[in-house]
């Protein structure tokens, strides 16, 4: 019947073993998984139509139903976007940026006439999307202002992307949009603390407390966590976790006291792999503008909730049945992790429910012409362009020509002359003014239109090809799956060149979808869900050698690939990753990498069957002029695929030979050092995370300055590889 009642959980038709209790009684205040709701056709008085509430109860185990809910026409097309003190956030799936709140999945709250409150309609910010929504939180346990002794509140939407939206229900008319100061941020999840009370988000590598009061014209907060006591764990241990994806969360105990969690968690999630958890309390010792973290394995008669709801604590002996010293998990697995014994036991999915992924808990509160020269300019004279690799920098823009193509400069940096190059008075053609590059593969760029989401493909930024006539190629128009977002990518990838007939282009965007094309074939793109909970932020990249598209899930362990032809209903395969020869690090070091942030890339060679995945490690820091956490590049992990009798591995090495490897947010490639002279062989030249290149053999870093001449913002950093005539 209702678009509602499916999204929310796919249950079985209608079966009395679905209730585990057989006669009626009061529900508990205790926290509860929402699983979804069954409705009948029956109308309720009023309009809508009557359902029972599913909902799972942690403490006794057991599937919970609260009858014949009346489920009003407000919320019929609507989806969950999470929970915060027991409110459900709901999006009308006709319209995504109408939101509602209400008490629905309250058990206590009336049958017959759920609280419905309306919020402002959601406005994307320029560099943001509101389709998906990774977390809410609200300042307080009510909407209502009368029934606040804080006063007004206020409730918060952190978005997959960089935009976080705050407005006060029934006072403010539209949302205040703020972004997000800094990157990386989709593993954290918002909350709200009442000590302090302010809305906080963990920074990537969680070493930064980035938090917001509820005046919504301040600037945010920084807070530096220094943490103390981490456990000496084996090699063997930093290794599985550094093959694990990790979330941060920050929670607060009805008390006031503080806890930073650490889950990590396998992905695809495997029941027989247990997550691992780190704990880490706020000693009262801490300092203005520091906090400091002690690691802990007993939060006393304490339990967490960790799931897409806002992160909450409970006191275990309020709720008996509910373990103490716990953290209750629901996401990429659904289990009660033991902090004492460091285990987990996985609850087993309630009878009569066939999906619980993606629920949430919540409580009740208590790319020349032949023949031709083109020359470039760098900053003080000219020279023939080289074919080395080129980051691209952008345009600046001379003169606007009538009929509305731009006359304009284009600019990229040298990595191995470290300086700015410029191709002079290329024609920027109308189709691409007002469109914004959101990717490059085979040194061909990626523009999209934000009005309509219309795409092409440019060699723009070639520098041997035309400079008065660029070839652009229109892609279909981008269309979004349901509950995904087409606003934000996260890269793109080509098998070839877009001229060749069977080349086919491919758009990884944040969240869980990839869309592909034939260009000057298709008249649409293949849209194709990925599983969930696994690869929103994954780097997509294309196997010459396989003929496929792959996808490394974070962490590394798994690599996800679709072959060519891949419809929309197709399921990924999926191969397990072997490491063998991990660096033997002392645990200071172990200590560090968990405190970075962790990006996996997927690389080939261009002229072997050579494969390399590499680990990117960037720790955050505070920059007060900047007035954000930005990162810097610490490590590099290289391993080189090898064929053993065992099958396919990956061994760690620091030799790459005469490789260079070359990462951003476009397609990573590597090519030899020695075919353009100047590059450094054995090394990753890296773009995001600071400009520079490190040196595998030595492991020292080296940051590029800014060129002189440089735009102060780089809006299009792209790597593209090497061009020839």
């Amino acid at each position: 019947m209702s678009q509602l009642l499916s999204r929310l959980s796919k249950l079985s038709s209608r079966n009395k073993t679905v209730l585990k209790h057989k006669n009626s009684r009061l529900l508990s205040t205790s926290p509860y998984l929402i699983v979804g709701v069954f409705a009948e056709d029956a109308r309720a008085r009023g309009g809508g139509f009557l359902g029972d509430i599913l909902l799972f109860d942690p403490a006794k185990e057991e599937l919970l139903t609260v009858r014949d809910k009346t489920v009003s026409e407000e919320l019929i097309c609507s989806k969950v976007l999470g929970a915060s003190h027991g409110w459900g956030f709901f999006s009308d799936l006709r319209n995504h940026n109408s939101v509602r709140i209400t008490d629905f999945f309250n058990p206590l709250a009336s049958k017959s006439d759920s609280k419905i409150i309306p919020l402002p309609p959601l406005t994307s910010m320029i560099y943001g999307q509101t389709e998906v929504v990774w977390n809410v939180a609200m300042s307080s346990s009510s909407p209502y202002r009368q029934d606040n002794e804080e006063g007004d509140c206020v409730v918060a939407i952190k978005f997959l992307g960089n935009q976080l939206s705050m407005c006060r229900p029934g006072r403010d008319l539209a949302w205040t949009n703020k972004l997000i100061p800094f990157v990386g941020f989709e593993n954290s999840n918002l909350m709200y603390s009442k000590r302090d009370q302010r809305f906080s988000l963990p920074a990537p590598g969680g070493n930064y407390l980035c938090s917001w009061d509820l005046h919504f014209e301040n600037e945010p907060k920084f807070t530096e966590l220094v943490f103390r006591n981490l456990p000496e764990l084996p090699q063997s241990e930093w290794e599985l976790m550094d093959s694990c994806f990790r979330e941060d969360h920050w929670v607060e105990s009805p008390s006031g006291q503080s806890f930073l969690v650490k889950w990590y968690s396998h992905v695809p999630p495997i029941r027989c792999k247990e997550p691992m958890v780190m704990v880490f309390r706020e000693d009262q010792d801490t300092n203005e503008g520091t906090k400091t973290m002690s690691y802990t394995e007993d939060i006393g008669d304490l339990c967490i909730f960790l799931s897409k709801s806002e992160p909450f604590c409970v006191v275990a002996s309020s709720f008996p049945g509910l373990k103490p010293n716990s953290i209750y998990l629901m996401g990429r697995c659904f289990a009660v992790y033991d902090i004492t014994t460091k285990t987990s036991r996985h609850f087993e999915r309630p009878k009569g429910v066939l999906n619980i992924q993606c629920l949430s808990f919540s409580s009740v509160s208590p790319n020349s012409r032949p023949g031709r020269t083109m020359f470039l300019y760098t900053h003080k004279s000219s020279r023939l362009f080289s074919t080395s690799p080129y980051l691209t920098l952008g345009t600046r823009v001379k003169e606007v020509l009538p009929g509305g193509c731009k006359i304009a400069d284009v600019l990229l940096f040298d990595p191995v002359e470290e300086e700015l190059v410029t191709v002079p008075d290329k024609t920027i053609p109308k189709e691409l003014m007002d469109q914004e590059m959101v990717g490059a593969s085979h040194g061909w760029g990626f523009f999209c239109a934000r009005h309509d989401r219309s795409v092409r493909i440019t060699d723009l930024f070639n520098p041997l090809a035309s400079k008065s006539n660029p070839t652009v190629i229109t892609l279909p128009q981008l269309t979004a799956l349901p509950s995904n977002q087409i606003e934000e990518v996260c890269n793109v990838a080509m098998t070839s060149s877009p001229h060749l007939e069977d080349c086919v282009v491919a758009i990884k965007f944040s969240g869980n979808q990839m869309s592909l094309c034939r260009p000057g074939r298709d008249l649409e793109w293949t849209n194709i869900l990925t599983p969930p909970n696994c690869l929103e932020n994954s780097n997509l990249m294309y196997s010459k050698r396989d003929k496929k598209f792959y996808l490394p899930a974070p962490g590394g362990k798994y690599l996800f690939s679709y072959h060519l032809h891949s419809k929309e209903e197709d399921i990924p395969e999926v191969q397990e990753v072997v490491y063998r020869g991990h660096p033997e690090l002392d645990q200071s070091e172990w200590e560090l990498l968990s405190s970075c942030t962790r990006t996996e890339y997927l690389v080939e060679s261009p002229f072997s069957d050579e494969r390399f995945l590499v680990k990117w490690y960037a720790l955050g820091f505070y920059s007060s002029v900047l007035k954000g956490v930005y990162h810097i590049t610490k490590r590099f992990m290289v391993f080189r695929e090898e064929e053993t009798t065992e099958g396919s591995i990956m061994c760690y090495t620091e030799d790459i030979g005469d490789m260079c490897i070359f990462l951003a947010n476009s397609e990573a490639f590597c090519v030899p050092a020695s075919s353009c002279a100047g590059l450094k062989p054995n090394s990753i030249y890296h773009m995001g995370r600071g400009l520079g290149f490190y040196d595998l053999t030595t492991g020292n870093p080296h940051q590029y300055l800014a060129p002189d001449g440089a735009p102060s913002v780089l809006s299009q950093p792209y790597w593209l590889p090497p061009f020839s005539t």
